[in-house]
């Protein structure tokens, strides 16, 4: 038996494959399936099932993309999907290749969610794929259903973790989908994405709480945004997801098309923000690529809207397609490297910026309103004083309203200040950012 990891970094995300002889499975797959069959292929083995761990909000599932090829799907039983499927309940077990899956009831991140146990040829208990619940040196958020459901699913949430806990010996290994990177974690956790039990039980707070109150404190002290793509996850997984085959490919547009696309529509520029600021298409707003592009965009532009990108190339293109597509964005209807409108002798625009000593001074002495977009839990945990507080995940709701005149926007790093700066000049607003640095670096000057 063997399992292998494959990592989506864009979504903080790993699915995995678990190969035992000529048969194999994928639990929690991205819809790019395009590595699965890959490795299935290299490993001679045959796809014969997918297991879900629960219904996902944080990304589109791949599962309806295998089953077209002949996987059966394997879901919890809550899940309650809407298209063929292997219902499992607490205790089930799948059999393949000499191995088994045995399905374990883990209510917490979600209601329906379930965690697989794996029983390698010997009978041994090898691992679980924990999905979100037992994750590296954290647990998966419990406030993803609203308000409602939070205490509820919180202390669902310890007893899960403490429950697989005890099903596993400590060499066993903790596999979950959620990592480093996903909103769907509870906090900032490390870059390692699988390690023993025996690793959890030393450092994880769900597991070293010396009780629930403890951890239901600290796991629900700072919570984080929740991207605005999320809402629409889960109702196009319980129905199953449309089959593409391949993810889409985007054509190439001509340079007066994109000009009329940026006043029409949206365009989005993903090429580095600071090659951004110094030329880039008159109408496009910049959502550079990178680990946080998804969850940026989302709260800018409506889901699924008809978008065009500015990039450095046709690979780029195709990566940013491919991640727009794993969350249901799947009419990007092209893109134009950004060499090509300079080649096409045609205006473009640029951004004023200012660095960390003139952002630090304009805030000093008041020359210009100074927003902070940094997150909600970021600004009440650290308020920038004399600035005014605008979260990036509601910028859809202020940004017509923001004061008159010069603005400067200041985050964490530049990053976010850009992006909204950027989109608040397409509103016509005169947003200048701080490129690089945030509110720590103006503090300390």
């Amino acid at each position: 038996m063997r399992i292998q990891q494959f990592v989506v970094d864009p979504l903080g995300d790993a699915s995995y494959m678990v190969i035992a002889g000529s048969e194999a499975a994928v639990i929690d797959p991205q819809r790019d399936v395009r590595p699965f069959l890959e490795a299935a292929r290299a490993a001679g083995a045959e796809i014969r099932y997918v297991f879900e761990t629960h219904v996902h909000n944080d990304y589109v599932s791949g599962g309806p993309e295998l089953a077209a090829r002949g996987a059966e799907i394997v879901a919890p039983a809550e899940a309650r999907l809407e298209f063929p499927h292997r219902a499992v309940r607490d205790g089930d077990e799948v059999a393949f290749g000499g191995i088994r899956l045995r399905a374990v009831h883990a209510p917490g991140h979600t209601y329906e969610h379930t965690a697989y146990l794996v029983i390698d040829e010997e009978g041994k208990v090898a691992g679980a794929f924990t999905g979100g619940a037992i994750l590296m040196a954290a647990a998966g958020r419990t406030d993803l259903l609203g308000p409602d459901h939070t205490e509820e699913l919180t202390r669902l949430q310890w007893e899960t973790a403490h429950r697989l806990a005890g099903l596993l010996d400590p060499s066993a290994e903790v596999l979950p989908t959620h990592g480093a990177g996903s909103f769907c974690s509870s906090a900032g956790i490390g870059g390692d994405r699988r390690a023993p039990l025996s690793v959890e039980l030393q450092r994880n707070p769900i597991l070293t709480s010396p009780s629930y109150e403890a951890f239901r404190a600290l796991h629900l002290a700072s919570p984080a945004p929740i991207p605005a793509y999320y809402q629409h996850m889960a109702p196009i997984n319980r129905r199953g997801a449309e089959v593409y085959g391949e993810p889409p490919v985007p054509p190439l547009l001509h340079p007066e098309a994109v000009r009329e696309f940026a006043w029409a529509q949206r365009l989005i520029d993903v090429r580095a923000r600071s090659d951004f600021v110094l030329a880039s298409v008159p109408g496009a707003f910049e959502v550079e690529e990178s680990n946080s592009m998804l969850a940026y965009l989302s709260w800018l532009v409506p889901f699924n809207a008809p978008l065009a990108l500015i990039t450095y190339d046709e690979a780029q293109a195709r990566r940013v397609t491919t991640d727009l597509f794993r969350i249901g964005f799947e009419r990007v209807r092209g893109y134009l490297p950004f060499a090509r409108w300079l080649d096409a002798n045609l205006e473009t625009a640029s951004l004023p910026t200012v660095s960390v000593s003139e952002a630090a001074e304009i805030l000093r002495v008041g020359k210009m309103p100074v927003l902070d977009v940094r997150h909600r839990n970021e600004l009440a945990a650290d308020p920038l004083p004399g600035a005014l507080q605008h979260p990036f995940e509601d910028i859809a709701r202020w940004a017509e309203d923001v004061p008159k005149g010069p603005l400067l926007l200041v985050c964490a790093s530049g990053q976010r200040a850009t992006i909204a700066a950027s989109f608040l000049r397409t509103l016509r607003h005169d947003a200048i950012p701080l490129l690089h640095g945030g509110a720590a670096d103006i503090r300390a000057k």
